[in-house]
């Protein structure tokens, strides 16, 4: 049995599409790795992926060992699993980055933060892709990701929609453009 996901086929397709010609991939939030590992055997990228990996009553993390043995499975030699907070982690982590996949904290204040941290990291050029950014089937609340999408993502220089399929978008970044989304003038003011 593979491991679980909420990633749609459709959206994965879109996201191995998007993987091809990269060299470094980062993905925000692992769950049990079953989206990590396909991109890390569909590019020839190095794939990081970063998770808490939050341990249950018996001290163990089901999700990293389920990702873990689940990257063994299938060979994926190239998948890296970086373990903590993503705010933690984008302190540390210094490689450029082609194309960012968001997915971890859905709080609008964990997205905005992931965006702040990680997109300035992101290649001119590069792609970030959004999930849970748009209600879908398999997206069915609204979320603080959702709110980020719709009320920071349309005011941000240099960001242009692609493509979105399901819950999922594909924004490509133009880094001579780009704004955070703290100097974002409808953060600025606090309408936000």
């Amino acid at each position: 049995e593979p491991p679980r996901s909420q990633v749609t086929q459709d959206e994965l397709s879109v996201l191995l599409k998007y993987s091809q010609g990269t060299r470094t991939i980062v993905e925000l939030g692992c769950n049990e790795g079953r989206t990590s590992a396909a991109l890390a055997m569909r590019s020839v990228a190095s794939v990081y992926s970063v998770d808490i990996f939050t341990k249950g009553r018996l001290g163990i993390s089901y999700a990293e060992w389920i990702a873990k043995i689940h990257r063994n499975r299938v060979g994926a030699k190239n998948l890296y699993f970086l373990k903590g907070l993503t705010s933690e982690v984008a302190r540390d982590f210094d490689k450029q980055i082609d194309l960012l996949f968001i997915d971890a904290d859905h709080s609008y204040e964990a997205v905005t933060a992931d965006w702040d941290l990680w997109v300035p990291k992101v290649s001119n050029g590069g792609i970030v892709a959004m999930h849970d950014c748009r209600i879908a089937k398999n997206s069915r609340y609204y979320l603080g990701s959702m709110r980020f999408y719709e009320q920071v993502v349309p005011k941000l220089n240099g960001v242009e929609e692609l493509e979105a399929v399901d819950s999922l978008t594909i924004l490509r970044i133009n880094q001579h453009q780009a704004i955070s989304s703290a100097t974002c003038p409808r953060n600025r003011q606090g309408i936000a």
